[in-house]
């Protein structure tokens, strides 16, 4: 019986599904899926399961916007160190403050490009000289405080002209060592044809479907993180525990899928994987390598988005 590997998985706990923007990379406008809030009851058993089997949740968001949850701060607290990722529209300087006050290990803020013109095509429904003033003050009260602080740029054929050089200059990095640049990529989460935001392509960029264990906000768990629907679900950890889960029958129909290149009982990962003919042999030898040498997939995401 196939069985995911409890310690080397990683966890992502969606809090919530709701979010307050409708970006061009997200299929936010097209989720099936309830608009829900993960019931606090859920949250802290999921706390107590996870230190009860010694390990830890890396992510609390998946779709949705984090800081739309009532007890971000006290979830935070439940899985320390944890990562958030937010559009950073809501990150004034109050519930700043209080995230700061947490447990919270890593704060992303996606503002994904600096240029004005294009962030609404990016994050639709964002205000940008807002998210700019909230990014530049929580640099500055995060100063000397025990978190790293990620602001993404996106690698995308609108933005791809952008330098990381230049993300650090606009927001004077040099001042703050907390603080980094990240690059992100859009493919996946939104669909797998060419877009505004990225070429057409084929394949998984996880390298691998036994990688993730995402508990949505209804209690489902995916075994991928791009499943923003709930297509592919292992369980329910209202029901089950996560090693029983861990053990579900769903996992020898992935693997026989996968092993017979037949994704009909794979709803996500055909939609990932449906555009073979785009890819000529050589791009799907790199495509096979960056699988395996996991070090070249950022580069690799770049070729896929920009075409470069």
């Amino acid at each position: 019986m196939k069985e995911l590997p409890i310690k080397k998985l990683k966890f992502a706990v969606e809090l919530t599904n709701k979010c307050n923007l409708r970006c061009g990379m997200c299929p936010m406008g097209v989720l099936k899926r309830p608009f829900k809030d993960m019931e606090w009851e859920l949250v802290e058993r999921l706390g107590v399961e996870m230190r009860e089997l010694g390990v830890k949740v890396r992510y609390l968001h998946e779709m949705g916007e984090p800081l739309l949850y009532p007890k971000l701060c006290d979830a935070i607290d439940l899985f320390p160190g944890v990562v958030v990722s937010t559009n950073a529209t809501l990150l004034y300087e109050p519930i700043a403050r209080r995230v700061l006050d947490s447990s919270l290990g890593t704060i992303r803020l996606c503002i994904d490009t600096l240029r004005p013109e294009v962030y609404p095509r990016v994050r639709k429904g964002g205000d940008f000289p807002v998210v700019v003033e909230n990014i530049r003050r929580f640099l500055e009260i995060s100063k000397g405080k025990k978190i790293k602080v990620q602001i993404q740029k996106m690698v995308s054929r609108l933005t791809h002209d952008e330098t990381v050089g230049q993300f650090r200059e606009f927001f004077q990095l040099d001042r703050y060592p907390q603080a980094e640049i990240v690059e992100k990529t859009c493919e996946g989460l939104d669909k797998s044809e060419e877009t505004d935001l990225h070429e057409a392509y084929y394949g998984c960029f996880q390298g691998s479907p036994y990688k993730w264990f995402v508990v949505l906000s209804n209690g489902d768990v995916s075994m991928c993180c791009y499943d923003y629907d709930g297509e592919q679900i292992l369980g329910n950890v209202w029901k089950q525990s996560i090693p029983e889960i861990c053990r579900s029958p769903f996992l020898e129909v992935i693997e026989d899928g996968f092993r017979r290149n037949d994704f009909s009982k794979l709803p996500r990962c055909a939609e990932c994987f449906r555009h073979e003919e785009a890819k000529p042999p050589l791009h799907k030898a790199i495509f096979n390598w960056g699988q395996r040498a996991q070090a070249l997939k950022p580069l690799l995401r770049r070729f896929i988005n920009t075409g470069s």
